[in-house]
């Protein structure tokens, strides 16, 4: 399972390093590279900036630009581990971003949803992270390429044979809850406990309550997702966990939909990664 957005990264040798008379000095050009969940390189319009973010020794040392060309130039001591981060920004109206301070932890400092959005997770929200170890055979000029994914996934409830079971005349509600309002620069999902209550309608006249669909962060590693179903302000049906005793989950660039079946108490999941579509399977007994 996939909790954090972070991923696998290229070197190739460069020229020269900014401080020359500093043995200890180590300079990267850094290449940021938008990609999916299966590591296939993409393009994203609501992508309208990129920062990086370096830390040494798990602490904030200072904040790069971007070059002309689109890359980041970096130097830092080569004796310590140092961790270039970079997040892609959507417009400044569709997150609640923290700039660390100097000396401020890397797991401290956060990215966070915008309640007045209802805490959906934005189209254009990147998160890569490049993790430097020193070592005495390691080369002291790299370019590396960055690949960044969508903090973003996406998920709809449909729950069969409602009606039959707990009658036509009862006013329903579906409720996900467990899932997270920020994302760490350590690339881990943080922040405050939120819940999203899905709008949803019964499909036609038939007997299938459908929701909405929501975009929401990844789960926290540890976490998962409940779906509860509600019968006026009663729970009649809640799930977490699948038969194998395996908590839904929610990974970067998902998209997943939960099936309930009323009648059987029974759940299956079915996901899309990248546009692609996943079988339906691990089946689950609700509550």
């Amino acid at each position: 399972m996939m909790f954090l957005c972070v991923v696998m990264l290229s070197a190739t040798a460069m020229t020269s390093c900014i401080n020359e008379s500093d043995a200890g000095c180590i300079q990267y050009a850094a290449k940021p590279r938008l990609v999916g969940s299966d590591g296939t390189e993409r393009n994203d319009a609501a992508v309208k900036s990129i920062t990086a973010y370096l830390f040494s020794e798990g602490k904030f040392s200072h904040e790069i630009k971007a070059e002309s060309d689109g890359r980041f130039l970096v130097s830092f001591d080569g004796t310590k581990s140092t961790s270039l981060v970079m997040l892609g920004y959507p417009d400044n109206d569709s997150l609640s971003v923290n700039t660390p301070k100097e000396g401020e932890d890397i797991n401290e400092v956060s990215s966070s949803l915008l309640p007045i959005s209802g805490n959906r997770s934005p189209d254009g929200f990147y998160y890569g992270r490049y993790d430097y170890a020193p070592s005495k055979a390691d080369p002291a000029e790299k370019t590396v390429n960055v690949s960044l994914q969508a903090e973003r996934s996406t998920v709809n409830v449909v729950v069969e044979n409602l009606k039959k079971i707990y009658g036509a005349n009862g006013n329903y509600r579906i409720v996900l809850s467990g899932l997270r309002s920020a994302v760490s620069f350590d690339g881990e999902a943080t922040g405050d406990s939120v819940s999203y209550e899905l709008k949803s309608s019964f499909d036609g006249g038939k007997d299938n309550l459908c929701s909405e669909t929501v975009s929401t962060l990844p789960t926290k590693e540890g976490e998962g997702v409940t779906v509860s179903v509600y019968y006026g302000d009663r729970i009649v049906m809640s799930l977490s966990d699948d038969t194998e005793d395996k908590t839904i989950t929610l990974s970067c660039g998902e998209g997943k939909t939960i099936i309930i079946n009323a009648e059987t108490s029974t759940a299956f999941t079915g996901s899309t990664i990248n546009g692609w579509e996943e079988e339906p399977g691990n089946g689950s007994t609700a509550e």
